[in-house]
């Protein structure tokens, strides 16, 4: 195999796989990525874990087609000290990888494109399209709260599923909290079950996403076990998540109860501060409303207590509840708008964040004993 590309494109490629190449699989092939040549003038570059794979096309003067499978993080580093233009690759006896730009030469020692897996592939699967920046912001105000335990498998994606055949809903949740958004489509997107799409799925997509403003359509499609994104000339691939998502209708409370309209920026920057001063690693601060004021209170016995007042759109009964101070910055960092509404029915009862005008959002907390 023998061709010449950009470095700059290839360092590009090389970023984007760097998240699923896996370097403490016990199989070694894992920690590569697959490089092949077609007559066609275009380069693959294609790395899987497994459980989520991502193939990328790009445009290379190639010479002579082949195949060779070399490690992405070495290969990565090498392609990104290198200064912009052309770059030689060349595979000679043994696997030998030569790379050549300029006056710099390397040599890595690859692997046999032969030994590597095969990708699933897609071609009856039914494809629906997006804007990418929708999802991008779905998967932002969903990702967040994925369950990061390993005992509750089911939480450990974004569950996703279409309400009405042109609503896109997706769900996540640690058992702590719970974020829902969803948003219509002109499109019918075509799936009827709910799917759980691992976090390592998302996470690579919105990689994809970040690194290529350009793209304004994303593809998806699903099947029994595995889903199928892709952006421009990126494919990415994940096996879905067995198992019965927790029916969230049930943790969204249905009784309306007080709605507290707050400055975000006010309560953001309270939070961050008073929250200094809670205890451990809880983040755990108490909300004390009363006529048009939150005082937010936190406690260490071995540094102090933080107390700040500010104002709010409150009427109700005077109310004590604690919550988890991070877990309330998350969600403001979330919202575009000003104000957002706090919604509240007793010291013991979830409570709804969600932004003042904005619907399709919305975030469940637990409240916290302090």
């Amino acid at each position: 195999m023998k061709f010449t590309t950009q470095s700059s494109e290839l360092t590009k490629a090389l970023f984007r796989v760097q998240g699923i190449a896996d370097k403490k699989s016990t199989m070694p092939i894992l920690a590569h990525v697959l490089i092949e040549a077609s007559n066609a003038g275009e380069l693959r570059l294609s790395a899987t874990d497994l459980e989520v794979g991502l193939t990328g096309n790009y445009s290379a003067e190639v010479k002579k087609p082949g195949s060779i499978a070399v490690h992405a993080r070495h290969l990565y580093d090498i392609l990104k000290s290198l200064p912009d233009g052309d770059v030689d690759f060349e595979v000679t006896d043994n696997h030998w990888i030569k790379i050549t730009s300029g006056k710099s030469n390397f040599k890595l020692v690859g692997m046999t494109g032969d030994d590597f897996p095969n990708l699933p592939s897609h071609t009856e699967t039914d494809i629906f399209k997006i804007p990418s920046d929708d999802l991008a912001q779905m998967i932002e105000r969903t990702i967040f709260c994925v369950s990061s335990d390993d005992n509750r498998h089911n939480l450990s994606g974004v569950y996703c599923e279409v309400r009405d055949q042109k609503t896109l809903r997706l769900v996540a949740t640690d058992g702590h909290r719970l974020a829902f958004t969803e948003k219509n489509f002109t499109n019918e997107l075509p799936f009827e079950d709910g799917v759980i799409v691992p976090k390592k799925g998302f996470q690579e997509l919105r990689r994809v996403l970040q690194d290529n403003d350009a793209v304004e359509t994303v593809e998806l499609g699903f099947t029994n076990n595995s889903g199928f994104l892709r952006a421009d000339n990126v494919t990415l691939t994940t096996r879905l998540i067995e198992g019965q998502f927790p029916d969230y209708q049930q943790v969204i409370p249905k009784d309306s109860g007080e709605e507290i309209r707050i400055s975000k920026s006010k309560l953001g920057q309270a939070l961050k501060r008073v929250s200094l001063l809670s205890q451990g690693k809880s983040y755990g601060v108490r909300f004390q409303f009363n006529d048009n004021t939150l005082e937010l209170v936190a406690e260490d016995p071995e540094l102090g207590n933080a107390h700040e007042s500010i104002e709010v759109a409150y009427q109700g009964e005077p109310l004590t509840i604690g919550f988890n101070a991070r877990y309330i910055m998350e969600v403001l960092g979330l919202i575009s708008e000003e104000s957002i509404c706090l919604e509240l029915t007793d010291d013991l009862s979830p409570g709804i964040i969600q932004p003042l005008e904005e619907k399709g959002f919305l975030t469940v907390i637990m409240p916290m004993r302090i």
